[in-house]
């Protein structure tokens, strides 16, 4: 049976894409991830491949403004990862996707 196309449509869940989920990062003394906490255990760095900063939103106070560093790395199993350091909150987080 096909609906009738003049019905109304009813509101969908909706849910961020791709969004990041918290994850453990043990860091070098530069900061830099040496090895993340993946499938119940903690994987080394293989490499660093590329380092970004995001430092935005600045204007709206200490609280709600954005400021990540973003480490795209090589672990030693061969699997890459973008994982970022939130350093307004103190939090490291992995990009899904």
């Amino acid at each position: 049976m096909v609906e009738d196309p003049r019905a109304s449509s009813r509101a969908r869940a909706v849910r961020p894409l791709n969004a990041p989920v918290e994850v453990r990062v043990r860091a070098d003394g530069s900061g830099r991830p040496a090895a993340v906490w993946l499938s119940r255990a903690w994987q080394g760095v293989a490499s660093v491949e590329d380092v970004w900063k995001v430092d935005d939103e600045w204007w709206r106070g200490q609280e709600q403004r954005i400021e990540r560093v973003y480490f795209e790395v090589l672990l030693e199993g061969g699997r890459r990862v973008t994982v970022f350091h939130d350093v307004v909150r103190g939090a490291w987080w992995r990009q899904a996707g």
